[in-house]
């Protein structure tokens, strides 16, 4: 038994660094979706910025989007990241006392459905 819960451990320890060592490939979609999922609450938001910040990369970056969007086994985590940074805008804009226009048109848009 003690050999098991070793090699689980080691498993663990071996997915967490391959995470740290992670290059992200910009031209890559495959490459930006697997470091999506390491971190979705994050590199969601991360992602958007840099369609702004990167346009040279928004094609590659569009299509691993699409297939984060499209991949049955990453939309419970695509919508939980979308919620998280909902919630945090909003709770942002209320502790710094004022509404940005996102969470006004997130809350017009609750209040209309």
């Amino acid at each position: 038994m003690p050999q098991r819960s070793r090699s689980a451990g080691a498993a663990n320890a071996l997915r967490w660094l391959k995470e740290c060592l992670m290059q992200l490939n910009l031209n890559d979609p495959h490459s930006i979706v697997a470091w999506w999922k390491v971190c979705p609450e994050r590199h969601d938001g991360h992602l958007e910025a840099l369609l702004t910040m990167r346009p040279q990369f928004s094609a590659a970056i569009r299509r691993a989007q699409r297939c984060i969007a499209t991949m049955p086994e990453l939309q419970a985590q695509l919508a939980r990241s979308v919620g998280e940074r909902e919630a945090w805008v909003a709770e942002q804009a209320e502790r710094d006392g004022h509404v940005p226009a996102q969470v006004a048109r997130w809350r017009e848009f609750a209040a209309a459905a």
